[in-house]
């Protein structure tokens, strides 16, 4: 693998190739034209600092501060403003020099990949399942995958960026649009320095978790729009044999005409073909949409575990909250009582998908011959 001789410092936007600069595209604290740092003079430091307030770094910039980057990588790319940051690594944007698209960029740490997480790809050898399923799907409800690189800390994943900026209400905390900070692993507090207290060049979030923030709740028809695109995202999935594990609002993006992708498949498996009995017993998703079955620590078919979270997603949609206040409640089956009156076909869909029993649950494609789905 190829990683550059001199040691990247993140982001200055003195040096924009002039086809980006035309563009007025917006460029990560520290990145220059060769993906380096240019260091101001001290003199014209101290300006700086006196004229604008002290700004923290982003968990990107403190990570990649003094690490190689893949040269491969910063002969195509220039890095942007950080998307977000979790689990299993954290999200910047970054543009194509030779046409100024902007991409989302996955850096995923290396040491943070689940041992069973891995799939040997013939050209990049072992390469961590959400590279690998991406790579391998292609379906226009799903994040699409672009290009990949590596070095010997991260996996560079390099996505599509779709969404509109959904912008939070004032003080409200910013989270990743890829990452969730809900789920069950965290960057270790070892690996940075002095964690921020908050964000610096942190773009807001695209996803439908602040889109329902600002929304409150959707209406039935609109809300209908939204959950039949991400059904028929999992359905595609099941046919080519694979599970996300981690449906959520966090995991969707969503732009201003209310078209959604998925996104972040790191918690997600290949099933085997020929067998519907495949139990799971490790869970990588998120507590408030995982299914009683999981929160019971009893083993799972990834499928009707999906189909319970799709029930968590649609009750968010329509009502704006999650339908368990705490997992006590989510295993009895206890659904919180509605505040807004919705059709009775669309209730009876939200009760089947939340069937306590998981061999009651109907499948993705019966869910997508539901008449709610179906009904003008």
């Amino acid at each position: 693998m190829s990683t550059s001789a001199t040691p990247i410092q993140l982001y200055s936007h003195r040096t924009i190739p002039k086809s980006m600069n035309q563009q007025h595209i917006s460029i990560h604290p520290l990145a220059t034209n060769n993906g380096l740092i240019v260091t101001p003079p001290v003199q014209q430091q101290q300006k700086q600092q006196q004229q604008q307030p002290k700004q923290e770094l982003t968990v990107s910039a403190k990570l990649l501060m003094h690490h190689n980057l893949n040269t491969d990588f910063t002969s195509k790319y220039v890095l942007g403003q950080e998307l977000g940051s979790g689990g299993f690594g954290f999200v910047v944007a970054a543009h194509e020099r030779s046409t100024g698209i902007e991409r989302a960029v996955k850096f995923i740490i290396r040491k943070k990949v689940p041992s069973n997480a891995w799939v040997n790809d013939p050209k990049m050898g072992p390469i961590p399942m959400e590279i690998y399923t991406l790579k391998h799907v292609r379906h226009e409800n799903i994040i699409h995958y672009c290009d990949s690189y590596q070095d010997d800390t991260y996996f560079y994943l390099v996505m599509e960026l779709h969404g509109t900026q959904w912008v939070p209400p004032s003080n409200y905390p910013m989270h990743s649009p890829d990452l969730s900070q809900n789920s069950q692993s965290t960057i270790d507090e070892d690996e940075l320095v002095e964690p921020p207290q908050r964000q610096f060049v942190r773009r807001t979030s695209c996803d439908l978790f602040e889109c329902i923030e600002q929304h409150k709740h959707f209406k039935e028809s609109l809300a209908k729009k939204i959950f039949k695109q991400i059904a028929d995202c999992v359905a595609y999935l099941e046919c080519v044999g694979v599970c996300h594990r981690d449906i959520k609002d966090e995991n969707i993006v969503i732009d201003q005409d209310y078209k959604v992708k998925l996104i972040d498949f790191g918690s997600s498996v290949i099933l085997p073909r020929h067998s519907t009995k495949k139990l799971f017993t490790r869970f990588y998703g998120t507590l408030s949409f995982a299914s009683p079955e999981i929160l019971l620590s009893n083993p799972y078919r990834a499928e009707p575990a999906e189909i319970w979270s799709l029930g968590v997603l649609l009750f968010t949609l329509l009502f704006g909250e999650i339908p368990f206040p705490d997992s006590k409640s989510a295993i009895e089956g206890r659904i919180l009582k509605p505040k807004i009156n919705v059709s009775n076909q669309c209730k009876h869909l939200i009760s089947s998908l939340l069937e306590k029993n998981p061999d009651n649950r109907p499948t993705i494609h019966q869910v997508l011959t539901h008449p709610w789905l179906n009904e003008d």
